[in-house]
């Protein structure tokens, strides 16, 4: 494995730690305090705290394949060599020289 993998795969992992972290600590305190979801109590009326829970969870899974994809394509276009048709050309100017 490069470097460059491993530094990847540990960012990812990272990132990872800290979305299971932050969604125990949400669930900890939603369970803790039992507050009422009323008009006055939401911010703007209408986000509960599930909106930005679900939220939260897409927004990571956007960014994790965004993330993949440009490692496949910045970091190691080798790989992403085979994803393309035989005939396209690769771009090498795109590759990042880390």
């Amino acid at each position: 494995m490069s470097f460059r993998l491993i530094l990847f795969i540990i960012i990812q992992l990272a990132a990872l730690i800290f979305f299971i972290e932050t969604l125990r600590r949400v669930a900890k305190r939603a369970n803790e305090y039992h507050l009422t979801e009323s008009r006055p109590t939401l911010p703007f009326g209408f986000v509960r705290l599930r909106y930005a829970v679900i939220l939260y969870i897409i927004s990571y899974i956007v960014w994790l394949t965004f993330s993949i994809v440009l490692y496949l394509v910045l970091i190691d276009p080798t790989s992403s060599y085979y994803l393309g048709t035989e005939g396209t050309e690769r771009i090498e100017s795109l590759e990042l020289n880390l």
